[in-house]
């Protein structure tokens, strides 16, 4: 896709922005909301500050994206991004968010295909960050944070506009609430622990993006009421099993999105991180006895041949293992905390957020 097939005809001749809007709207090449018109001079802002600044020429491509095979160029990045209302500083994130969306381990294929009310949520790290005012701390998808609402959604038009969706923009059963701005920053500032990126293997400093295949979140909520970690992880863990819960399915890996006044509380009980997820793994099991049968030619193989015909009271736990469950960090004061559901056979990915030449992004 290039700038030309995402302007309007008109638009570049002068004609108004209710008819380069109304062209996008007709050509299903927008997501419902007025968009800037991508137009020369705008896209050729964003992507002289790619090449600039991270050594990627206008044409190359930095990845393909499923379904449609589309190739995500600088030029075709730049263009959804200017429809979004994002600015240049933006750019790096995008960049890497794109990567992370081709990897084969996240399968854009089945979050851009399924049925399943997924959207790509990012979850940014390192100083980016702040030098981009990315919302870390309290209702990250609230006024004033450009950056925050803009990359959601460019992230979005992105994977419509050039990954493409067959026969429709998306075909989730009800669709995603928080298409529109799935980013976040993760708040390391308050969190006890090592930010995720450096969990995930980046060194310290480096700016980076998480593509997490996510659905919707159910918030979970002890409303101040848990005094001690134990208290609080047991909330927890009574929390995450139900039925409709699908990564009790098998192969996936869930999100864990903490307010800061939760993980301090973990920490301050001499919880790890890793030992949080191993009592949620251990703890917070579906009873394999509350298993409707048919619902069970949904579950992996794996989980039939070790749970199945054992013991009723048997529990399943929510992962595979538990350093499949990720922990983010991300809010302000309260005592809210959000479960998020992912994808059956996609992978939460991490990618850096890097110069052509590979060295690590300094902003």
């Amino acid at each position: 896709m290039n700038t030309a097939q995402l302007d309007s005809p008109g638009a570049a001749a002068g004609e108004s922005w209710e008819a380069a809007n109304a062209w996008c709207l007709e050509n299903d090449m927008t997501d419902g909301l007025p968009i800037v018109p991508p137009t020369e001079d705008r896209v050729r802002l964003m992507t002289d500050y790619v090449e600039r600044t991270l050594g990627w020429a206008r044409a190359h491509v930095i990845a393909t994206l499923a379904p449609k095979s589309g190739a995500a160029s600088v030029e075709a990045i730049a263009a959804n991004a200017v429809m979004a209302g994002c600015i240049p500083e933006y750019m790096p994130v995008l960049i890497a968010s794109v990567q992370a969306l081709a990897l084969p381990k996240f399968n854009l294929d089945a979050v851009q295909t399924s049925t399943h009310n997924t959207s790509a949520l990012a979850v940014v790290n390192g100083p980016i960050r702040n030098a981009i005012d990315l919302n870390c701390g309290y209702n990250h998808t609230g006024s004033r944070w450009r950056s925050t609402a803009t990359i959601g959604r460019a992230i979005r038009l992105i994977m419509a506009n050039i990954g493409g969706t067959p026969g429709s923009v998306n075909i989730h059963t009800q669709g995603h609430i928080a298409r529109f701005e799935h980013c976040v920053g993760e708040n390391e500032e308050q969190s006890p622990w090592e930010p995720l990126s450096v969990e995930r293997g980046h060194p310290a400093g480096a700016s980076t993006v998480t593509m997490i295949p996510a659905c919707p979140a159910s918030m979970i909520d002890d409303n101040g009421g848990s005094q001690t970690a134990k208290e609080l992880l047991r909330t927890f863990a009574h929390s995450l099993p139900s039925v409709g819960n699908r990564n009790y399915n098998g192969e996936g890996q869930p999100a864990l999105i903490l307010c800061p006044q939760h993980a301090q509380t973990f920490a301050n009980g001499g919880y790890s991180k890793a030992e949080v997820k191993q009592f949620l793994w251990e703890r917070g099991r579906l009873r394999f006895g509350d298993i409707p049968r048919g619902n069970l030619v949904n579950y992996s193989r794996k989980n039939m041949k070790m749970y199945a015909d054992i013991d009723a009271d048997y529990g399943i736990p929510i992962a595979e293992t538990p350093e499949d469950i990720v922990i983010v960090v991300m809010g302000g004061t309260g005592t809210h905390s959000l479960s998020v559901q992912t994808q059956i056979a996609c992978k939460i990915v991490t990618v850096a957020i890097a110069h052509k030449d590979g060295s690590l992004f300094r902003s």
